[in-house]
């Protein structure tokens, strides 16, 4: 087993510029969201696809293997409407430098089981070793009629009025549950499953290419969460399920995902009439609105993460494709 400390990179799909009649993505490691640093191996890869409307698969082929980046495309047919397209490796092991343990685990919003189990495994004097899988998806969809319209991977997309159709569940999987695309300043509503089952208590992140600060929820019961996305452009929603191996002290179990999305622009408000009553002079007066109030929601954390810690540079000096692999 080889000592690496590459747990801490997230693996995402992006669209690029392809040749026509083309859908090309590109499929990148790196520390922090958008920055890619690494590619993985083609060979490395255990499923991989598309999914067309009302329902077809298509395969999902490898291309040029770039410095920060596997290339993959595929040939959706003319007037065909690609929905998502997915990846998933194979298992890497890798062994963790004690040191490291804890900023991976603050990196990926870890439960207190886990650190306290990480405490009572250094006390026995054992080394953290671990297995992952990383697991990585995006998905297109239109957004409201309104407005401008986010880029899509084929020549026309109206809006849906019901559900897309749904692409095989990864072993980790997020599942986002709108059947449009999101606007700047709408709720996301997404849900988390691990191998095809609600997965309750599970920390996501929703991470933009404009922002220095992540949003954190945790599913309920059902191993749904909502989250509002503060701006357009691209974003991902990341998650890490992290176990302890049965019967195997000082092994763990990780499955890594990301579900990559586009955000539109805001529609811009209509002008307010102006209202000179008593009511809308007394708000006016308060600097506020009749709809400026929000519920607060306790079981939703507001927590923000900033950029990852001063470990990232050392934790990114090893990328995934150099690890051992059985």
């Amino acid at each position: 087993m080889a000592p690496t400390a590459a747990l801490a990179h997230d693996t995402w799909l992006e669209q690029r510029p392809g040749r026509a009649g083309q859908v090309e993505l590109a499929l990148s490691t790196g520390a922090l969201f958008p920055a890619a640093q690494t590619g993985i191996a083609a060979a490395s890869l255990v499923d991989r696809g598309c999914l067309a409307a009302p329902g077809r698969r298509l395969p999902l082929r490898a291309g040029a293997a770039l410095a920060s980046a596997l290339t993959l495309h595929t040939a959706p047919r003319r007037g065909e409407t690609i929905t998502a397209c997915w990846v998933q490796t194979e298992a890497f092991d890798v062994e963790v430098p004690a040191a490291l343990v804890p900023t991976y685990l603050r990196e990926i919003a870890a439960p207190d089981s886990i650190r306290q189990a990480w405490a009572e495994q250094q006390g026995q004097g054992l080394p953290w070793r671990e297995r992952y899988t990383k697991h990585a998806r995006i998905s297109w969809a239109a957004p409201a009629a309104a407005g401008p319209a986010t880029h899509s991977p084929h020549s026309a997309q109206s809006p849906r009025s019901s559900p897309p159709p749904t692409a095989p569940a990864m072993a980790l999987d997020i599942e986002i549950e709108d059947a449009r695309a999101p606007r700047a300043g709408e709720t996301l509503r997404f849900r988390v499953l691990r191998d095809g089952q609600a997965l309750a208590g599970q920390a996501v992140e929703l991470r933009g290419e404009m922002s220095r600060f992540g949003l954190w929820r945790r599913t309920d019961a059902e191993g749904r969460a909502s989250v509002p996305v503060p701006f357009a452009g691209r974003w991902v929603l990341r998650a890490t399920d992290l176990r302890a191996l049965p019967g195997q002290p000082g092994h763990w179990q990780s499955r890594f995902v990301t579900h990559a999305f586009s955000a539109a622009p805001a529609v811009p408000a209509a002008p307010e009439a102006a209202d000179d009553g008593p009511i809308g002079s007394h708000l006016a007066a308060a600097g506020g609105s009749a709809g400026s109030a929000q519920p607060s929601n306790p079981s939703m954390p507001k927590a923000r993460s900033a950029n990852q810690s001063k470990a990232t540079p050392t934790i990114s000096t090893e990328p995934p494709v150099t690890t051992a692999r059985r």
